[in-house]
C-alpha cells in the first residue's frame, strides 16, 4: 500500500536540511574549539579528552533528534495522522513480512560489519571511547542506539521519503534525496562514513517504499549501533 500524505508546507527543508545543518554547525563548533584551544595550549581544555568531547557531540545529537522527532509527531497529530499511521502506513505495525524484514537486518548489520573490518585496516583499529565513566557508556549503548533507531527512521524514512512523493517525486528520487539527508546527518567532513550512510540510506529507503512499515528497520538500526558503539565502549 502506497500512502502518502497532502505536501506539507517547509516540511522538506525543516526535517530534510536544517538538522544536518545544525548537526554539522555543532561539530565545527564542538571540534574546531577544543583542538583550537589545545593547539595553543589552554588551561580550558586541559584535562578532556578527544573521548569526552566526542561525548558532547553523542550528546548533541542525542538533543537534536529527539526535538526534531517531536515536532514532527506534534505537527503530523495537528493534521489528524497518529504516530502509528507514521511508523506503518501500511496498516498494523506488527504484521510485516519476516522475510523481507530479515534481509533488511542482514544487510544493514553486514554493511556495517564490513565498514569496521576496512576501518580497521586503513586506520589501524576501530574508534575507541576508553576515558568515559560509567554512566556515558550506558548513554551510548542504550539511550544513543534508540534515539538514532526511533528518531532517524521516523523522520528520514517515515517522512521524507512520503512528503517526497506527495510532491510528485518518483520512488526512487525520494530514496535517494532522502538517503542524501540522511548521509549528511552522520558528517559531511567523513567521506567514508558519508558513503557508508548514503549506501545504508539506500538500502533502508527501498525497505519502506516496498514494506510500509518501519518497526523491522527500527529494530536493524538499534542492533547495529548497539553493537558498534559496543566495539568503541567495551
Amino acid at each position: 500500500m502506497n500512502e502518502t500524505h497532502p505536501p506539507t508546507r517547509g516540511s522538506i527543508w525543516l526535517f530534510g536540511v536544517l538538522p544536518s545543518l545544525i548537526l554539522n554547525l555543532g561539530a565545527i563548533l564542538l571540534f574546531g574549539a577544543y583542538y583550537a584551544l589545545l593547539a595553543m595550549n589552554s588551561p580550558a581544555v586541559q584535562g578532556i579528552s578527544p573521548a569526552q568531547v566526542q561525548f558532547f557531540a553523542y550528546i548533541l545529537v542525542f538533543l537534536v533528534e529527539w526535538a526534531f522527532a517531536l515536532l514532527l509527531v506534534a505537527r503530523m497529530a495537528r493534521r489528524g495522522v497518529p504516530l502509528r499511521r507514521l511508523l506503518a502506513p501500511s496498516g498494523d505495525l506488527f504484521s510485516f513480512r519476516k522475510l523481507p524484514a530479515l534481509a533488511i537486518f542482514l544487510f544493514i548489520n553486514a554493511a556495517l560489519g564490513i565498514y569496521v573490518f576496512a576501518a580497521g585496516k586503513i586506520y589501524g583499529q576501530w574508534p575507541r571511547l576508553d576515558e568515559l565513566q560509567a554512566w556515558q557508556r550506558f548513554f551510548l549503548l542504550l539511550p544513543l542506539p534508540i534515539t538514532a533507531a526511533f528518531c532517524e527512521e521516523l523522520i528520514w524514512r517515515g517522512h521524507l521519503i512520503p512528503e517526497l512523493e506527495s510532491r510528485n517525486r518518483t520512488v526512487s528520487a525520494a530514496i535517494v534525496l532522502a538517503a542524501v539527508s540522511f548521509a549528511t546527518i552522520h558528517s559531511i567532513f567523513l567521506v567514508d562514513k558519508l558513503v557508508l550512510t548514503f549506501i545504508l540510506g539506500l538500502g533502508m529507503g527501498i525497505y519502506f517504499t516496498r514494506e510500509r512499515n518501519l518497526l523491522p528497520l527500527m529494530l536493524s538500526h538499534f542492533v547495529a549501533d548497539l553493537w558498534t558503539f559496543g566495539l568503541s565502549v567495551l
